[in-house]
């Protein structure tokens, strides 16, 4: 996943310029029926069972890319989606102010049937700056 947000390049260049402080947040992953793109935000998963998983884990960056690393788990569904897409958010809920961060698609969409688990295996997440 390369793409990052608008909201992010700015946090960055300011961070980096000396123009303004930005503070590393906790990051969730977040799964879309539609993929986020650099102008819409995408729709994000709704299920009764669905909530933001917290990535806590990561690789030190090697040759500007990070990878998960561990296991990243959402509960069973309670309903039937397809996921097609993903971000990192700096909040664990729509409903809070949050901001993307990275995002992008799949590899290939996902059908989610209702009691199936959607699981990112440990070192599958690839987080890239190039």
């Amino acid at each position: 996943m390369s793409a990052i947000s608008n909201f992010l390049e700015l946090e960055i260049l300011d961070h980096v310029f000396n123009v303004g402080a930005y503070t590393a947040p906790s990051i969730y992953c977040a799964l879309f029926s539609t993929t986020p793109t650099e102008s819409a935000f995408g729709t994000e998963v709704s299920d009764a069972n669905y909530a933001r998983q917290r990535v806590v884990t990561w690789d030190t960056a090697v040759t500007g890319a990070t990878e998960n690393s561990s296991l990243i788990q959402w509960a069973s569904a309670a309903a039937s989606f397809g996921v097609c897409g993903i971000a990192l958010m700096d909040g664990s809920t729509a409903a809070c102010t949050t901001n993307m961060l990275w995002y992008g698609p799949l590899s290939a969409s996902k059908a989610v049937g209702i009691g199936d688990v959607f699981e990112i295996a440990a070192s599958a997440l690839d987080v890239t700056l190039d």
